[in-house]
């Protein structure tokens, strides 16, 4: 049961993490909205953009921020002669990868060059490349349809299936956020901003900065929070990281407890074969067996005992687990939440180890009990 628990437990997390790798831990997103309070001859309900500038401005005024990036999204039909697809379309920046994790399959990413000479160049998902392209085919070099407008395709990458802040990345045509601003018209503004911190630094501590910076730039209120609206991914890991830590206490107080009662029951069942030998035991003391060699038999018979059933349970939770494993992989939903549910190999050797002072736990009552056997009481019941 010990093992089971922590093999669940083990697949539960596993699942999660596997849900939210493709996007940087250490990181919070920005959107603009629409104000809430009336502010410097603004009534309240004015809508405000981000800018390229903006993220410079951040950038350059708090400095615990590495990375930041702006996207702008939309949607389309990307097509290639006969071949065609409903795709999103998004541009994006030279950071972006850094807010994502992207794995590049042919080609490249974006670069800083695509940004500032606003190339009609694209990255594509690898959903859009099986929709455009045969198989086997090299798309690098090739041109694509999107809205009208022609892209040569540079890279083809895949991302995570699972969260994505802006979409999909398999199923989306990347852009340079620049050719994106012109091609949409909208000047210098973005729909939205991402930015990453180093692991020691807490987003929560500069959110409130990065939240001023962003009003006194906008006309907006000092006290109009609701006009900003602000994910903080960083704070979303924490919160897993702590459940999975309440789960994992849970499960060693339970899987502990486990162990205790079979303990008891070894016990119990020693405490019987000790009395029933009352005679053998009895006799040998008065051959001449010393304590210690007593002691050593009742010890070695309680560890052989826990060993061997401990053993043969330990056995069985692996097999029900890999049982539960592939259940859960041959559905996708079930593959989604619940991924590879085993446990390490140190965390077995452990647990063998665990069995094997458990079992000499279980003997001492026992071998202290025959040590008091004396031999005249054994003759006596003979």
């Amino acid at each position: 049961m010990f093992v089971i628990m922590i093999g669940i437990g083990n697949g539960f997390f596993n699942g999660i993490q596997q849900n939210i790798d493709g996007i940087s831990p250490n990181s919070a997103f920005v959107f603009s909205g629409i104000t809430t309070m009336e502010y410097k001859g603004f009534n309240a309900g004015k809508p405000w953009y981000l800018t390229i500038s903006d993220m410079e401005m951040l950038k350059e005024n708090i400095e615990e921020i590495q990375y930041i990036s702006g996207m702008i999204q939309g949607r389309g039909k990307a097509m290639r002669g006969e071949r065609s697809g409903d795709n999103s379309v998004r541009g994006i920046d030279e950071n972006a990868s850094k807010m994502e994790k992207m794995n590049v399959l042919q080609g490249r990413e974006l670069n800083i060059l695509d940004m500032q000479e606003k190339r009609k160049v694209c990255v594509i998902g690898k959903q859009v490349y099986e929709k455009l392209f045969e198989r086997g085919e090299d798309p690098i070099g090739q041109q694509i349809s999107m809205n009208g407008l022609y892209f040569y395709v540079v890279g083809v990458i895949s991302g995570s299936d699972k969260m994505a802040i802006f979409g999909r990345l398999n199923e989306a045509v990347l852009i340079p956020i620049t050719t994106m601003q012109q091609i949409e018209g909208v000047g210098q503004n973005i729909e939205g901003l991402g930015f990453a911190v180093s692991e020691d630094v807490s987003i929560t501590k500069i959110e409130q900065e990065v939240k001023d910076l962003l009003k006194s730039v906008h006309n907006i209120a000092p006290q109009d929070d609701a006009a900003i609206n602000m994910f903080n991914l960083q704070q979303i890991f924490l919160m897993f990281r702590y459940l999975f830590l309440g789960i994992q206490v849970l499960i060693w107080i339970v899987g502990m407890g486990t162990l205790m009662a079979g303990v008891v029951g070894i016990s119990n069942i020693m405490l019987v074969s000790v009395r029933e030998r009352t005679n053998e035991i009895g006799i040998r003391r008065a051959l001449g067996a010393k304590p210690s060699a007593v002691m050593k038999q009742i010890m070695g018979e309680s560890i052989t005992l826990t060993f061997i059933a401990g053993y043969a349970g330990f056995f069985l939770a692996v097999l029900v687990l890999a049982v539960i494993d592939g259940i859960s992989q041959s559905g996708e939903a079930g593959g989604s939440m619940f991924v590879n549910p085993q446990i390490s190999f140190p965390m077995a050797i452990g647990a063998l180890l665990v069995l094997i002072v458990f079992g000499m736990l279980a003997g001492i009552i026992p071998a202290r009990n025959a040590l008091k056997i004396k031999a005249i009481d054994a003759l006596r019941d003979e």
